[in-house]
């Protein structure tokens, strides 16, 4: 299968947009905010998933249970049965329209609105995520900044289910993963029976998100207010991408990221916050999030590689530390 977004063989896929038509124009577009209820139906997750014991089959022809070990089964409409991973005694599922619930608690207490949902990898990961209602406005108003929160949950084990806050910069659509102070990003909540009681804990990451908003916004006055010049730039990308201590081809190969980011310094994207801190910011994480090579298989094409990469937190790292080296 060319795409890691769910296709079905009658031609619909497991994704929803209520903006803009979905990556590779697979998802049904919306005129308006959904319910959590329609939200599922769309988006084709109305479906279950379910533990079910491991068996190997022996010599003789009998079964020995595997002890702890469970293997994660969902039945799809349209797909049938599929098993999804191996978990261990302890791992409880988090269905689908739980997710959705534990979000209907922020989007009432919020005002947000549902924007896409999708599954991945036949079903075994699931992202759903949300616009708040509040656009940051920056230079004058020229500069803005939305808001989403995106809930993230695997099947298989991989990971937690997540809330993030992900602030997207309108003008490129770069995604600012950037750490303030003590103020929390993401929010893990484990797959344990509790789960399912957590609207409470979803109220309070509501809150945390509004915390890490508010010193957000407060970061980026600060970064805009702040001068740089070329030669300060050029050092600070010398810095966040050293070659000191490689080979030469690593050498080489890094000398032609520092080039295509300070190509980055004087692009459009920048042009109404030119020569600040917050676009030497910005020129970095438009080529991680749009310029950066990325490692493709036969199963996953480049602009889908990428989406998953600023789903999960892939590029975080790179960009946390571009900011460090900015406010220090």
């Amino acid at each position: 299968m060319a795409h890691q977004i769910e296709q079905f063989e009658d031609g619909t896929s497991a994704f929803f947009s209520a903006r803009e038509l979905p990556w590779h124009k697979l998802g049904t577009v919306t005129a308006n905010a959904l319910t959590a209820q329609e939200a599922i139906t769309t988006a084709q997750q109305d479906w279950l998933v379910e533990k079910r014991p491991i068996y190997t089959k022996l010599e003789d022809g009998t079964y020995l249970a595997v002890k702890d070990k469970f293997a994660t089964v969902r039945n799809h409409p349209k797909a049938g049965y599929s098993a999804l991973g191996v978990v261990g005694n302890q791992y409880v599922p988090v269905q689908n329209m739980e997710a959705f619930e534990i979000l209907d608690a922020i989007r009432d207490d919020s005002g947000a609105v549902y924007e896409t949902a999708g599954s991945l990898y036949q079903g075994k990961r699931v992202f759903i995520s949300m616009k708040l209602p509040n656009t940051l406005k920056f230079a004058g108003g020229s500069d803005n900044v939305d808001l989403y929160i995106l809930a993230s949950n695997s099947h298989d084990s991989s990971t937690a289910f997540q809330l993030m806050v992900t602030p997207i910069r309108v003008v490129c659509a770069n995604t600012l993963a950037m750490a303030v102070g003590n103020h929390k990003r993401v929010i893990n909540l484990k797959h344990t029976r509790n789960v399912k009681s957590r609207v409470t804990e979803a109220r309070d990451a509501l809150g945390l998100t509004f915390a890490y908003v508010e010193e957000f916004e407060k970061q980026v006055e600060k970064l805009i207010s702040s001068p740089m010049s070329n030669a300060e730039f050029g050092s600070y990308i010398e810095k966040l991408y050293e070659v000191k201590g490689t080979t030469k081809k690593q050498e080489t190969r890094t000398e032609k990221v520092q080039d295509e980011v300070k190509a980055l310094w004087n692009a459009p994207t920048q042009a109404n916050i030119k020569g600040t801190r917050w676009a030497a910011y910005n020129a970095v994480v438009e080529y991680v999030d749009w310029g950066m090579a990325m490692r493709l298989t036969k199963k996953i094409s480049e602009s889908e590689a990428r989406a998953i990469r600023t789903m999960t937190g892939g590029a975080d790292l790179v960009k946390n530390r571009a900011m460090k080296l900015l406010v220090k």
